[in-house]
Parts: C-alpha cells; structure tokens; sequence
C-alpha cells in the first residue's frame, strides 16, 4: 500500500499544450522551441491541436507522433460545443495537471475546457491587440478571467492587459521569448554574416557593393509594409545601391507590389516568399528593418540583433524593451516613412558607429533572450502552480 501511494506522488505532472495551428509565427515558434526542450524527466507533456495545418508540426511530430485535434469552424455553433466537451473529457480521462494554451483559439476553449474539468490554467498572449473586433476584445477577457495565469512576452503586453481593469495584476507572468537553437548556433559563427551576404548577393544576381535593407515580416498591415516601401523610395533616391528585402508572404503581396513600382522602386524590392532560413536571414542585412505598427515581442528583431545586423525598428509595444535607441540599434515613430528612412540612412552612413550598435545588440540577445532563460522560467511556473 505504501509502494502505491509513493509512485503515485512521484508521478509526472502532466501538461498539455494545446495551439491553434502549426503555421509559421512567432507564436507558433516559441511553442514548438518549448515543447522541444522542455525536461521530461520533471514533466509529462502532452500536445494537442485545434488544427494541424502548417510546417512547424514536423519538428515536434517525432515526440508527439498521434496528437488529438479539436477542430473548430466557429464559437457559435452545435461543433463548438462538442469540441469543448470533447477536450473537457480528454483532460479529465488523461489526469491533466495544467493546460498551457498557446493563442487566441486555443486560450479560449482551452481555458473553457479546463476550468469544467478543475483543472490549471495557463493562457499566453503574444499580441498587443489581435483585432479591433468586439468579439475578439469579449473573447480576450473572458479568457483572462478563466485563466490561472496569464504568460505575456513583455511589460508592454502586460501593461496593455492591466489597462483594462479586467484582471489582477499578480495574474499576469512577463517571460520573455528565446531565441532557437539555429540562431543561438548560428550567432557563435564568427564568418556567419559574410557567408549569408554572399549567398543573398548571388541569390538576386545583385554586384557586391549593394546594400540589403530586409525585412523579416508577414505581409500583413500591422507589419507596416506600406511605411517600409515608403521609406525604400526615399532611401532609393539617395543610395543608388540599396535594394529592399521582404521576407514572407500574405494577402498583401500584390498591394506592396503595386506600391513599390508606383514609388519607382519596383526593381529595388525583392519578393523572398516564405523562407526555410527566415531566421537565420537576417545576418546578410546591411541593415535589418521593422516597420510595425503593433509588437507584443518581435522574433524578427531579436533574431536580428543575435545575428549581428543594425537594427532598425519602430518604437511600438515590447521593440522598445529589445531595442535601447542608439545604443543597440535604431528607433523610429510608427507610420513615419521619413523618419524610418532618415534612420535607415543613418545606419548605412556610418557603418563603424552601426558596427558597435550592432555589435552591442548582439550581446544584449544572447545574454537577455536566450532560449535556455524562457524555458527554464516556464518550468518554474508550472512549479508554482503545481
């Protein structure tokens, strides 16, 4: 009798992930780079999913090979209750210990799901504001109060939160993200950003002395693209060498296209799509660019600074808690073209102050953002809450 009693205190607690899809996004990545490093000799995790759609699922499918899906179309109808109930039963059948949900959707019925099962709950949010739908903001809320804790990514975020008057502030946990392995590894190569500038110069057919002004972003209106091109046809005018990066893809590939040749800048911007390497990219840039007008904390310009590229970003949401003004790169007012261009100027005409800068940015990543720091800190609040 006492041989079961200690095997059952000694059991794993059991935490399930749960994320709304696989696509590629910072969200999205931090999951996965969490559920590849977290110790399983401390935890049993679980994963599930609303949808399996995207690429990211193949880093993890090896260790979470059959994982359940709860697919919903919408929270209005018969299915969204079914699935609710459905995850409900899960949990209780499997002894869940703490849900962690990942994003909006999965925040939602997860934190729904859980509290009728009694158990913990944690939901993340990763964004200043997901949209300026009402049903977004009531769905937000009542995600906030069903939660346990609420993980945000920056004082930003948390500061946005508590705003609202919604939610006691001991609720809300600010850990910051952690940059992948890939770029933790890569950062530690020393001829890493010459070899990348060589790989995109030949890539685009482009001389050496051009300049490489990228941006690693969704083509998305909240990544402020139109102020990126904007500021492009200014910096064109004066840098007859400078081309102009966009890496990703959207619903807004067309419009930024048409904008670029109505500026004259067509043959300056360079469409990358979707990229394998978006990442790991950034370190070809003479100058790495983010025109955001929202940011709860930007994988792209961490992964920026880590890689050794100037920086040059807008000051909105967690930028400002990555980015020191003049010290580890550059910041610009939001929908501000010319600023933004002035400040991309700036860095490419004085390439040894932008080296120290850049070089400044890269310590402060590796030393403040590192992945080992975020997953050992998620760890530390299951502790709490377990």
């Amino acid at each position: 009798m006492r041989l079961n009693k200690t095997v059952g205190q000694t059991r794993k607690p059991r935490i399930l992930h749960l994320i709304t899809s696989f696509e590629v996004g910072g969200t999205e990545r931090q999951a996965v780079e969490l559920l590849k490093r977290i110790d399983r000799q401390r935890f049993d995790a679980r994963l599930a999913a609303i949808r399996l759609d995207g690429p990211l699922y193949r880093e993890v499918a090896e260790m979470f090979p059959r994982i359940p899906l709860f697919p919903l179309t919408s929270f209005y109808n018969v299915n969204a209750a079914k699935q609710l109930m459905r995850l409900r039963n899960w949990i209780v059948r499997k002894k869940v210990n703490i849900l962690h949900a990942h994003d909006f959707y999965a925040g939602l019925i997860g934190a729904a799901a859980a509290r009728l099962a009694g158990v913990r709950v944690i939901a993340s949010q990763r964004h200043m504001l997901l949209s300026d739908r009402r049903a977004h903001e009531w769905g937000t809320r009542l995600t906030h109060r069903l939660a346990h804790r609420v993980l945000v990514n920056s004082e930003a975020i948390r500061d946005r939160i508590l705003s609202g008057g919604h939610i006691a502030p001991e609720k809300i946990v600010v850990i910051y993200n952690g940059l992948s392995g890939a770029v933790e590894r890569a950062a530690l190569d020393g001829d890493r950003r010459a070899k990348q500038r060589a790989a995109l110069l030949r890539e685009l057919n482009l001389d050496g002395d051009a300049k490489l002004i990228g941006c690693v972003a969704r083509l998305q209106p909240v990544k402020g693209h139109r102020y990126f091109i904007e500021a492009a046809s200014h910096v064109a005018a004066v840098e007859p060498n400078a081309h102009f990066l966009l890496v990703g893809d959207g619903a807004l590939r067309r419009e930024i296209e048409e904008q670029a040749a109505r500026l004259g800048v067509g043959d300056r911007v360079h469409f990358l799509g979707d990229r394998d390497d978006a990442a790991l990219i950034s370190a070809g840039f003479d100058v790495a660019v983010l025109a955001s007008l929202s940011e709860g904390l930007p994988n792209a310009v961490m992964e920026a600074m880590a890689a050794g590229a100037p920086v040059v970003a807008t000051a909105v949401g967690g930028t400002t808690e990555l980015v020191i003004d003049g010290e580890t790169g550059f910041l610009a007012p939001p929908t501000d073209a010319e600023a933004l261009a002035r400040r991309i100027l700036d860095t490419l005409r004085n390439p040894e102050w932008s080296a120290r800068m850049a070089a400044h940015g890269r310590r402060r990543a590796l030393s403040q953002f590192s992945m080992r720091r975020m997953v050992e800190s998620v760890e530390r609040l299951y502790d709490q809450m377990l």
